[in-house]
């Protein structure tokens, strides 16, 4: 499984451009992605500051999230000014949601699965370790 938290902050005067575009990718994803547990975007309390909490039954399906059609065909170059991925890993007993793996890539990966691996890397915090 992989849980993300997007840190998103977007250009002033792109918040209805901006609204939009999730709406889409939230109506999109779930009528055309499997895997998918957690989709979900917020307005944070300073001015153009979102978040996103992804959580998706394993990397793979993140990954192929990552490189959809309709992600990939908006203009988020438009209004995006910085994004930031945090990977999240539930407390035990205090979130249902699995734990945040990541697998070696299987030797047929496509080329573009390994990109999207490149790009998206799952880099797992050595103090989460032991920590179930």
């Amino acid at each position: 499984m992989a849980t993300i938290l997007a840190h998103i902050e977007i250009n002033p005067g792109a918040e209805t451009q901006w609204e939009a575009i999730m709406s889409d990718m939230v109506s999109q994803t779930f009528a055309h992605e499997e895997g998918v547990l957690r989709y979900e975007y917020f307005k944070g309390q300073s001015p153009l500051h979102y978040y996103c909490l992804l959580s998706f039954e394993d990397k793979w399906a993140f990954y192929l999230h990552q490189a959809s059609e309709y992600h990939e065909g908006h203009d988020f170059e438009s209004v995006l000014a910085n994004v930031e991925l945090e990977y999240l890993d539930p407390v035990k007993g205090a979130c249902a949601l699995p734990p945040t793996l990541n697998p070696g890539l299987p030797s047929d990966a496509s080329d573009a699965l390994r990109v999207t691996e490149a790009t998206f890397p799952i880099n797992l915090p050595a103090w989460w370790s032991g920590r179930a």
